[in-house]
């Protein structure tokens, strides 16, 4: 079965992530508030299994995802966690392309070490700016990161379509 970035292209790609990274960023503060032992210590074991599997790529994938999953299910809300799921399961085939080229396995592996502390020690902020952090870094490795140029030009059309329509006509 194709995924939605195969079906769609580069801008879905796009688009995947930038709803990975709101979704997900926002599932690591809910696990952080609402989380239980049984999913810190599903995380903890997944963190551990990332390290384990640093010299295989398609195994680390495997716990990588696995680890994302508990936190979809620590946030206690199963509408966001199946919404991610979707997300996540359409950019599977891409991430397993792409983590087969990863140079630096070690650091995304450091860096859900610390979402997974941050979660633990119920501090949502910093799980969701960890988290964050973790998917822009993800993103700009798998060349999905939309050039600065355009995510400025986006913002300035933004501000200007905002502008003229909170002007009312006199």
């Amino acid at each position: 079965m194709k995924t939605a970035v195969a079906n769609y292209g580069l801008e879905s790609a796009m688009q995947l992530f930038e709803a990975r990274i709101l979704l997900e960023s926002g599932l690591a503060a809910l696990a952080a508030e609402r989380g239980k032992e049984e999913h810190h210590a599903g995380m903890a074991e997944e963190v551990a299994e990332m390290f384990a599997t640093l010299a295989n790529p398609s195994e680390y994938l495997i716990h990588d995802v696995l680890f994302h999953r508990i936190i979809a299910q620590a946030s206690g809300n199963p509408i966001l966690a199946a919404i991610m799921e979707t997300v996540t399961s359409s950019m599977y085939d891409q991430r397993r392309k792409t983590v087969e080229h990863a140079t630096d396995l070690r650091e995304s592996a450091e860096m859900h070490r610390e979402i997974y502390r941050a979660i633990r020690a119920r501090k949502p902020v910093d799980a969701r700016k960890l988290m964050e952090q973790h998917l822009r870094l993800a993103q700009t490795a798998q060349g999905l990161e939309r050039p600065a140029a355009e995510r400025h030009l986006d913002a300035v059309k933004g501000s200007r379509s905002t502008a003229a329509s909170s002007q009312s006509p006199s």
